[in-house]
């Protein structure tokens, strides 16, 4: 994870460093009240996860973890002048990554071996976040970030075609989620680049408990999280 986020800052000094040295790009651009985008980006989905204690079936299942899987994002962006340094945003996005569930179980002789399951997630994401500026110098222009979305797992269709036996546990469809970021503007000479870095954390408990099914019993609560490199033209 150190190296995208040194590349990225190296980028942000040399784009600065050029952007010094002519006039700025674009210098009306955020008079504008309401403008477009799109955006494409890189995704690691994590977890919060709590396991049950004491163990409800220390025999069958020992411990478990959770394996953080990358994955890619595309969307659009719908942007709103409030004022000059705040903007709201609302951006439609499909999410695509997978969760590794992994459990250490142990058999009748003793011996402890781990069985993962990954499931895979389809994220139709909403996204609504302020977006507040910093005042603009030249063609850069940092901003904060933070909101609220709502995302569908449109995974959980393919789902519904397993059986009951062959799935070890689920996970509901349906999220609610804070998010927190930082980005930064460059006002290049047809159109605005930016680059964010963000995080996107559960409100609610993400696991359905299922006390007959070993692998989900030993769960507690479990929580989405979801970090975002994101590139934005606009």
């Amino acid at each position: 994870m150190r190296k995208p986020i040194l590349l990225l800052l190296s980028l942000l000094f040399t784009l600065s460093l050029l952007a010094q040295t002519r006039p700025p790009n674009l210098p009306h651009y955020d008079e504008k009240t309401i403008h477009f985008g799109f955006l494409l980006g890189y995704n690691q989905f994590s977890s919060l996860l709590k396991v049950k204690e004491p163990l409800p079936q220390p025999d069958k299942v020992v411990g478990m973890n959770i394996d953080s899987q990358h994955g890619f994002q595309v969307g659009v962006i719908s942007d709103l002048k409030i004022f000059e340094y705040l903007r709201i945003r609302l951006i439609p996005t499909i999410s695509f990554g997978e969760r590794k569930f992994n459990f250490n179980t142990i058999d009748a002789a003793g011996n402890i071996k781990t069985e993962s399951t990954n499931i895979e997630a389809i994220y139709l994401e909403t996204p609504l976040e302020f977006k507040i500026q910093s005042k603009r110098w030249r063609d850069f222009r940092p901003y904060v970030i933070a909101g609220g979305k709502h995302a569908y797992d449109l995974a959980s269709f393919k789902k519904k075609k397993i059986s009951e036996e062959d799935m070890l546990l689920r996970v509901n469809n349906n999220d609610w989620m804070y998010t927190l970021g930082a980005g930064f503007d460059f006002y290049l000479q047809y159109f605005k680049f930016g680059i964010e870095l963000k995080s996107s954390f559960s409100f609610n408990n993400m696991h359905i408990p299922e006390p007959q099914k070993p692998f989900s019993n030993i769960i507690d609560k479990y929580k989405t999280r979801i970090f975002y490199i994101t590139l934005t033209f606009e």
